[in-house]
Protein backbone atom coordinates (compact mmCIF):
# COMPACT_ATOMS: atom_id res chain seq x y z
CA UNK A 1 0.00 0.00 0.00
CA UNK A 2 1.38 3.63 -0.66
CA UNK A 3 0.22 5.89 2.07
CA UNK A 4 0.82 9.57 2.27
CA UNK A 5 0.60 11.14 5.77
CA UNK A 6 -0.20 14.50 6.00
CA UNK A 7 -0.18 16.95 9.21
CA UNK A 8 0.16 20.92 9.04
CA UNK A 9 2.57 20.94 12.31
CA UNK A 10 6.55 20.52 12.67
CA UNK A 11 6.73 16.59 12.86
CA UNK A 12 10.06 16.20 13.42
CA UNK A 13 11.38 17.03 15.87
CA UNK A 14 7.97 16.13 17.67
CA UNK A 15 6.19 19.27 18.66
CA UNK A 16 3.52 18.27 20.48
CA UNK A 17 -0.18 18.79 19.79
CA UNK A 18 -0.76 15.96 17.04
CA UNK A 19 2.78 15.33 16.02
CA UNK A 20 3.25 12.19 18.75
CA UNK A 21 0.53 10.55 17.23
CA UNK A 22 1.18 11.27 13.52
CA UNK A 23 4.91 9.96 14.11
CA UNK A 24 3.68 7.00 15.79
CA UNK A 25 1.15 6.09 12.83
CA UNK A 26 3.95 6.87 10.04
CA UNK A 27 6.46 4.35 11.74
CA UNK A 28 3.73 1.75 12.26
CA UNK A 29 2.50 2.08 8.65
CA UNK A 30 6.48 1.86 7.85
CA UNK A 31 7.30 -1.28 10.08
CA UNK A 32 4.08 -2.83 8.22
CA UNK A 33 5.66 -2.65 5.17
CA UNK A 34 4.06 -0.23 3.19
CA UNK A 35 5.51 2.64 1.21
CA UNK A 36 4.95 5.92 3.35
CA UNK A 37 5.15 9.21 2.14
CA UNK A 38 5.22 12.84 4.64
CA UNK A 39 4.10 16.04 4.22
CA UNK A 40 4.56 18.26 7.03
CA UNK A 41 6.93 20.54 8.34
CA UNK A 42 10.58 19.57 9.46
CA UNK A 43 12.80 21.55 12.04
CA UNK A 44 15.64 19.54 10.37
CA UNK A 45 16.32 18.78 7.09
CA UNK A 46 14.32 16.89 4.46
CA UNK A 47 16.81 13.80 4.56
CA UNK A 48 17.17 13.74 7.87
CA UNK A 49 13.59 13.64 8.95
CA UNK A 50 12.69 10.43 5.83
CA UNK A 51 15.63 8.74 7.67
CA UNK A 52 13.90 9.59 11.10
CA UNK A 53 10.38 8.52 10.20
CA UNK A 54 11.27 5.63 7.63
CA UNK A 55 9.57 7.15 5.25
CA UNK A 56 9.75 6.42 1.53
CA UNK A 57 9.64 10.39 0.59
CA UNK A 58 8.71 13.88 2.14
CA UNK A 59 7.21 17.02 0.96
CA UNK A 60 8.63 19.42 3.43
CA UNK A 61 5.61 22.52 4.12
CA UNK A 62 6.10 26.29 5.68
CA UNK A 63 5.72 26.17 9.10
CA UNK A 64 4.10 27.95 11.83
CA UNK A 65 5.33 28.09 15.33
CA UNK A 66 2.88 27.63 18.04
CA UNK A 67 4.03 29.50 20.16
CA UNK A 68 4.28 32.97 17.56
CA UNK A 69 2.11 35.66 18.78
CA UNK A 70 0.90 36.34 15.22
CA UNK A 71 0.37 32.76 14.36
CA UNK A 72 -3.22 32.90 13.42
CA UNK A 73 -2.77 35.94 10.56
CA UNK A 74 0.22 33.24 9.30
CA UNK A 75 -1.99 30.00 9.57
CA UNK A 76 -4.21 31.59 7.28
CA UNK A 77 -1.54 32.62 4.86
CA UNK A 78 0.48 29.38 4.90
CA UNK A 79 -2.89 26.97 4.80
CA UNK A 80 -4.10 27.54 1.84
CA UNK A 81 -0.42 27.31 0.12
CA UNK A 82 0.24 23.92 1.96
CA UNK A 83 -3.70 22.70 1.11
CA UNK A 84 -3.02 23.25 -2.67
CA UNK A 85 0.74 21.77 -2.44
CA UNK A 86 -0.09 18.76 -0.88
CA UNK A 87 -3.37 18.07 -3.14
CA UNK A 88 -0.96 18.15 -6.33
CA UNK A 89 1.84 15.78 -4.45
CA UNK A 90 -1.27 13.76 -4.22
CA UNK A 91 -1.93 13.87 -7.64
CA UNK A 92 1.66 13.20 -8.46
CA UNK A 93 2.12 10.02 -5.98
CA UNK A 94 -0.99 8.41 -6.69
CA UNK A 95 -1.43 7.19 -2.98
CA UNK A 96 -4.29 4.35 -2.64
CA UNK A 97 -4.45 6.11 1.22
CA UNK A 98 -3.79 9.78 2.18
CA UNK A 99 -4.18 9.93 6.16
CA UNK A 100 -4.43 13.36 7.35
CA UNK A 101 -4.00 14.85 11.24
CA UNK A 102 -6.82 17.47 11.54
CA UNK A 103 -9.06 19.01 9.16
CA UNK A 104 -7.25 21.74 7.70
CA UNK A 105 -4.94 18.59 6.05
CA UNK A 106 -8.28 16.94 5.68
CA UNK A 107 -9.43 19.27 3.20
CA UNK A 108 -6.17 18.68 1.06
CA UNK A 109 -6.95 15.36 0.96
CA UNK A 110 -10.33 15.78 -0.38
CA UNK A 111 -8.86 18.10 -3.37
CA UNK A 112 -6.54 15.69 -3.81
CA UNK A 113 -9.05 12.89 -4.41
CA UNK A 114 -10.64 15.11 -7.04
CA UNK A 115 -7.23 14.41 -8.57
CA UNK A 116 -6.74 10.84 -7.92
CA UNK A 117 -10.49 9.29 -7.52
CA UNK A 118 -9.48 6.46 -6.09
CA UNK A 119 -7.59 7.21 -3.05
CA UNK A 120 -9.33 6.87 0.41
CA UNK A 121 -9.40 9.59 2.21
CA UNK A 122 -8.83 9.33 6.12
CA UNK A 123 -8.97 12.21 8.63
CA UNK A 124 -7.78 11.74 12.29
CA UNK A 125 -9.21 13.85 13.99
CA UNK A 126 -8.19 14.72 17.24
CA UNK A 127 -9.67 18.46 17.86
CA UNK A 128 -12.16 21.12 16.18
CA UNK A 129 -9.46 23.83 14.80
CA UNK A 130 -11.84 26.58 14.38
CA UNK A 131 -13.97 26.62 17.23
CA UNK A 132 -10.54 28.51 18.84
CA UNK A 133 -10.99 31.74 16.73
CA UNK A 134 -13.76 32.59 18.75
CA UNK A 135 -10.80 33.47 21.04
CA UNK A 136 -9.41 35.85 18.78
CA UNK A 137 -10.04 39.30 18.24
CA UNK A 138 -10.69 41.26 14.60
CA UNK A 139 -12.75 41.39 11.29
CA UNK A 140 -10.62 39.21 9.40
CA UNK A 141 -10.62 36.21 12.03
CA UNK A 142 -14.39 36.34 11.84
CA UNK A 143 -13.90 36.26 8.13
CA UNK A 144 -11.79 33.08 8.45
CA UNK A 145 -13.28 31.62 11.16
CA UNK A 146 -16.53 31.24 8.54
CA UNK A 147 -14.54 29.91 5.87
CA UNK A 148 -12.56 27.54 8.39
CA UNK A 149 -16.21 25.76 9.63
CA UNK A 150 -17.53 25.59 6.44
CA UNK A 151 -14.16 23.80 5.55
CA UNK A 152 -14.35 21.51 8.75
CA UNK A 153 -17.87 20.81 8.18
CA UNK A 154 -16.88 20.01 4.41
CA UNK A 155 -14.09 17.64 5.56
CA UNK A 156 -16.18 15.43 8.45
CA UNK A 157 -19.21 15.08 5.81
CA UNK A 158 -16.77 13.95 2.98
CA UNK A 159 -14.14 12.05 4.28
CA UNK A 160 -14.09 8.71 3.35
CA UNK A 161 -13.45 7.71 7.35
CA UNK A 162 -12.66 9.95 10.41
CA UNK A 163 -10.59 8.59 13.21
CA UNK A 164 -11.39 10.06 16.62
CA UNK A 165 -10.49 10.02 20.21
CA UNK A 166 -13.33 9.51 22.17
CA UNK A 167 -17.47 8.30 21.63
CA UNK A 168 -17.79 12.30 23.15
CA UNK A 169 -16.18 13.47 19.88
CA UNK A 170 -17.82 11.48 17.57
CA UNK A 171 -21.09 12.39 19.41
CA UNK A 172 -20.42 15.37 18.67
CA UNK A 173 -18.85 14.99 15.08
CA UNK A 174 -22.04 13.49 14.01
CA UNK A 175 -24.54 15.66 15.86
CA UNK A 176 -23.14 18.80 15.00
CA UNK A 177 -21.28 18.55 12.09
CA UNK A 178 -22.80 16.18 10.01
CA UNK A 179 -20.93 13.05 10.02
CA UNK A 180 -22.02 9.60 8.84
CA UNK A 181 -21.80 7.34 11.77
CA UNK A 182 -20.94 4.28 9.73
CA UNK A 183 -17.20 6.15 8.67
CA UNK A 184 -16.40 7.30 12.33
CA UNK A 185 -14.18 5.07 14.29
CA UNK A 186 -12.36 5.67 18.05
CA UNK A 187 -8.71 5.34 18.55
CA UNK A 188 -7.52 7.13 21.71
CA UNK A 189 -4.88 9.17 22.60
CA UNK A 190 -2.01 7.73 24.33
CA UNK A 191 2.50 8.22 24.78
CA UNK A 192 5.23 6.80 23.84
CA UNK A 193 7.06 5.01 27.45
CA UNK A 194 10.31 5.10 24.87
CA UNK A 195 10.16 8.58 25.97
CA UNK A 196 7.94 9.43 29.32
CA UNK A 197 8.51 7.31 32.51
CA UNK A 198 10.02 7.87 35.65
CA UNK A 199 13.43 9.35 35.46
CA UNK A 200 15.63 10.75 38.16
CA UNK A 201 15.30 14.38 38.60
CA UNK A 202 16.59 15.17 41.70
CA UNK A 203 18.75 18.06 39.74
CA UNK A 204 15.33 19.75 38.36
CA UNK A 205 14.03 19.84 41.43
CA UNK A 206 16.78 21.10 43.65
CA UNK A 207 17.40 23.98 41.17
CA UNK A 208 13.91 25.16 40.62
CA UNK A 209 12.06 24.33 43.78
CA UNK A 210 14.91 24.25 46.15
CA UNK A 211 12.80 24.49 49.25
CA UNK A 212 9.77 23.17 48.08
CA UNK A 213 7.45 20.34 49.70
CA UNK A 214 5.34 19.83 46.70
CA UNK A 215 5.46 20.93 42.92
CA UNK A 216 2.55 21.23 40.37
CA UNK A 217 3.06 20.73 37.19
CA UNK A 218 1.34 22.23 33.77
CA UNK A 219 2.82 21.58 31.06
CA UNK A 220 2.79 21.93 26.83
CA UNK A 221 2.08 24.73 24.39
CA UNK A 222 0.23 27.15 26.65
CA UNK A 223 -2.33 29.12 25.14
CA UNK A 224 -5.00 31.37 26.20
CA UNK A 225 -8.14 29.16 24.70
CA UNK A 226 -7.38 26.80 27.17
CA UNK A 227 -7.90 29.09 30.51
CA UNK A 228 -4.75 28.40 31.97
CA UNK A 229 -5.43 31.32 34.09
CA UNK A 230 -7.06 29.25 36.38
CA UNK A 231 -3.78 28.17 37.63
CA UNK A 232 -3.19 31.75 38.92
CA UNK A 233 -6.47 32.36 40.36
CA UNK A 234 -6.31 28.60 42.37
CA UNK A 235 -2.83 29.58 43.66
CA UNK A 236 -3.78 31.61 46.49
CA UNK A 237 -6.05 28.95 47.72
CA UNK A 238 -3.91 26.48 47.42
CA UNK A 239 -0.69 28.06 49.35
CA UNK A 240 -2.60 28.79 52.07
CA UNK A 241 -2.70 24.89 52.89
CA UNK A 242 0.11 24.03 51.37
CA UNK A 243 2.63 27.42 51.90
CA UNK A 244 5.78 25.59 50.54
CA UNK A 245 4.15 24.52 46.92
CA UNK A 246 5.99 25.87 43.63
CA UNK A 247 4.02 26.12 40.18
CA UNK A 248 6.03 24.92 36.81
CA UNK A 249 4.66 25.77 33.91
CA UNK A 250 6.64 23.93 31.51
CA UNK A 251 6.65 24.90 27.63
CA UNK A 252 5.89 28.13 25.78
CA UNK A 253 2.83 29.72 24.35
CA UNK A 254 0.74 32.90 23.39
CA UNK A 255 -0.52 32.74 27.08
CA UNK A 256 2.70 32.88 28.54
CA UNK A 257 3.77 36.93 29.17
CA UNK A 258 -0.47 37.19 30.50
CA UNK A 259 0.47 34.45 33.17
CA UNK A 260 3.47 35.88 34.04
CA UNK A 261 1.68 39.29 34.74
CA UNK A 262 -1.10 38.16 36.45
CA UNK A 263 1.61 35.89 38.80
CA UNK A 264 3.34 39.10 39.78
CA UNK A 265 -0.03 41.52 40.39
CA UNK A 266 -0.69 38.56 42.72
CA UNK A 267 2.82 38.72 44.39
CA UNK A 268 3.39 34.90 43.71
CA UNK A 269 6.60 35.26 40.83
CA UNK A 270 8.57 33.60 43.79
CA UNK A 271 6.26 30.64 43.67
CA UNK A 272 5.90 30.01 39.48
CA UNK A 273 8.66 28.74 37.17
CA UNK A 274 8.27 29.55 33.55
CA UNK A 275 10.59 26.96 31.90
CA UNK A 276 10.21 28.14 28.20
CA UNK A 277 10.64 25.79 25.61
CA UNK A 278 12.11 22.38 26.87
CA UNK A 279 12.84 19.41 24.08
CA UNK A 280 10.06 16.39 25.20
CA UNK A 281 12.56 14.06 26.48
CA UNK A 282 12.99 17.21 29.55
CA UNK A 283 9.68 17.09 29.88
CA UNK A 284 9.47 13.87 30.92
CA UNK A 285 12.39 14.77 33.54
CA UNK A 286 10.84 17.78 34.79
CA UNK A 287 7.22 15.50 35.23
CA UNK A 288 9.69 12.93 37.12
CA UNK A 289 10.50 15.93 39.67
CA UNK A 290 7.00 16.86 40.65
CA UNK A 291 4.32 15.94 42.82
CA UNK A 292 0.73 16.39 40.84
CA UNK A 293 -0.13 17.09 37.14
CA UNK A 294 -2.14 19.60 36.11
CA UNK A 295 -4.84 19.81 32.97
CA UNK A 296 -6.55 22.89 32.62
CA UNK A 297 -9.30 23.14 29.75
CA UNK A 298 -12.65 25.52 29.49
CA UNK A 299 -16.09 23.82 29.01
CA UNK A 300 -16.38 24.51 25.56
CA UNK A 301 -17.58 22.05 22.13
CA UNK A 302 -14.50 21.68 21.77
CA UNK A 303 -12.65 20.76 24.53
CA UNK A 304 -16.01 18.42 25.64
CA UNK A 305 -14.37 16.55 23.14
CA UNK A 306 -11.21 16.70 23.61
CA UNK A 307 -8.16 14.28 25.00
CA UNK A 308 -5.06 16.28 25.89
CA UNK A 309 -1.97 14.25 25.92
CA UNK A 310 -0.75 15.25 29.45
CA UNK A 311 -2.78 13.03 31.56
CA UNK A 312 -1.41 9.87 29.82
CA UNK A 313 2.26 11.75 29.77
CA UNK A 314 1.93 12.35 33.67
CA UNK A 315 0.72 8.42 34.71
CA UNK A 316 3.38 7.62 31.87
CA UNK A 317 5.86 8.65 34.77
CA UNK A 318 4.02 8.25 37.65
CA UNK A 319 2.37 11.60 38.58
CA UNK A 320 -1.66 11.37 39.75
CA UNK A 321 -3.21 14.53 37.58
CA UNK A 322 -6.15 17.09 38.64
CA UNK A 323 -8.67 16.86 35.31
CA UNK A 324 -11.04 18.96 34.38
CA UNK A 325 -14.62 16.84 34.50
CA UNK A 326 -15.28 16.93 31.03
CA UNK A 327 -17.16 14.38 28.87
CA UNK A 328 -14.05 12.73 26.96
CA UNK A 329 -11.77 12.87 29.61
CA UNK A 330 -14.37 11.16 31.72
CA UNK A 331 -14.34 8.76 29.42
CA UNK A 332 -11.24 7.90 28.67
CA UNK A 333 -9.69 8.39 32.04
CA UNK A 334 -12.68 6.30 33.81
CA UNK A 335 -12.72 6.91 37.36
CA UNK A 336 -10.61 8.80 39.96
CA UNK A 337 -8.00 5.69 40.56
CA UNK A 338 -4.94 7.63 39.07
CA UNK A 339 -6.61 11.23 38.74
CA UNK A 340 -9.29 13.65 40.14
CA UNK A 341 -11.64 15.94 38.18
CA UNK A 342 -12.64 19.46 39.20
CA UNK A 343 -15.65 21.39 37.81
CA UNK A 344 -13.80 23.24 34.61
CA UNK A 345 -13.15 27.08 35.44
CA UNK A 346 -13.82 26.64 39.26
CA UNK A 347 -10.90 27.66 41.12
CA UNK A 348 -12.20 26.71 44.27
CA UNK A 349 -12.78 23.50 43.24
CA UNK A 350 -9.56 22.94 41.19
CA UNK A 351 -7.51 23.84 44.54
CA UNK A 352 -9.68 21.92 46.48
CA UNK A 353 -9.12 18.74 44.63
CA UNK A 354 -5.29 19.52 44.21
CA UNK A 355 -5.32 20.31 47.88
CA UNK A 356 -7.01 16.70 48.82
CA UNK A 357 -3.61 14.91 46.45
CA UNK A 358 -1.22 16.91 48.28
CA UNK A 359 -2.16 16.13 51.99
CA UNK A 360 -1.54 12.38 51.55
CA UNK A 361 1.63 11.66 49.81
CA UNK A 362 0.53 8.05 49.74
CA UNK A 363 -2.35 7.72 47.97
CA UNK A 364 -0.35 9.78 45.59
CA UNK A 365 1.69 7.40 44.87
CA UNK A 366 -0.61 4.78 44.47
CA UNK A 367 -2.48 7.10 42.14
CA UNK A 368 0.96 7.10 40.26
CA UNK A 369 1.34 3.30 40.20
CA UNK A 370 -2.26 2.78 38.99
CA UNK A 371 -1.70 5.75 35.96
CA UNK A 372 1.20 3.74 35.46
CA UNK A 373 -0.30 -0.11 35.11
CA UNK A 374 -3.09 1.97 33.08
CA UNK A 375 -0.67 3.21 30.04
CA UNK A 376 0.78 -0.17 29.77
CA UNK A 377 -2.59 -1.92 29.30
CA UNK A 378 -4.51 0.53 27.39
CA UNK A 379 -2.75 3.88 26.37
CA UNK A 380 0.82 2.84 24.87
CA UNK A 381 1.27 4.01 21.18
CA UNK A 382 2.91 1.99 19.82
CA UNK A 383 -0.09 -0.38 20.34
CA UNK A 384 -2.80 2.24 19.44
CA UNK A 385 -0.41 3.91 16.26
CA UNK A 386 -0.90 0.19 15.26
CA UNK A 387 -4.64 -0.27 15.67
CA UNK A 388 -4.79 3.10 13.20
CA UNK A 389 -2.47 1.46 10.35
CA UNK A 390 -4.62 -1.67 10.50
CA UNK A 391 -7.75 0.84 9.74
CA UNK A 392 -5.78 2.39 6.99
CA UNK A 393 -5.30 -1.31 5.55
CA UNK A 394 -8.92 -2.53 5.63
CA UNK A 395 -10.18 0.81 4.37
CA UNK A 396 -8.09 0.45 1.45
CA UNK A 397 -8.88 -3.01 0.85
CA UNK A 398 -12.67 -2.43 0.98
Amino acid sequence: MKALVVIFEELVPISGGGTPRTSAIVHALAERGHQVYVAASFGVEAAEAQRELGAAGVLPLPGVSRMDPGKMRKYALIYPLNILRVALYAWRLGPDLILTHNTAAGFAALLGKLLRPRAVTVCDLTDLLFEYLDDYQGRWLRLAASVGRWMERTVVRHSDHIITISHAMRDILIRDYGAHPERVDIVHDGVDTRIFHRQEATDLRRKYAPDADHVLIFHGVIDPQDGPELLIEAAPLILAAHPRTRFWLIGDGTAVPDLKARAEAAGLSDRFYFSGWVRQADVARYISASDLGLVILPDVLSARGRVTLKEFEYWACGVPAVLPRLPALQEVVGDEAASLFYTPGDAADFAAKINELLADDARRREMGRIGQQRVAERFEWRALAGEIARLGEGYVSG
